[in-house]
């Protein structure tokens, strides 16, 4: 995931951009990571609930709640 949206988002930014990404692992596994190293510009804070995110939302299965994507057949 993008580290400039961990940096600079507002919660709610951060929270859509997450669920978002977990879309991807419908269809299987994903590895969530940063898409780079963390930087020392990101607030501890906004790091922390990018994990809590994860923990929450990122367990199958997926309820990803208004950014949980239909099935496209």
């Amino acid at each position: 995931m993008d580290v400039i949206v961990w940096a600079s988002a507002t919660p709610d930014g951060i929270r859509k951009a997450v669920l978002t990404k977990l879309n991807a692992a419908k269809g299987g596994g994903i590895i969530f990571q940063s898409d780079l190293s963390v930087p020392g510009n990101i607030p501890p804070e906004n790091y922390d609930y990018v994990v809590k995110l994860v923990r929450e939302h990122g367990v199958y299965p997926l309820q990803l709640e208004e950014c949980d994507l239909q099935e496209v057949p």
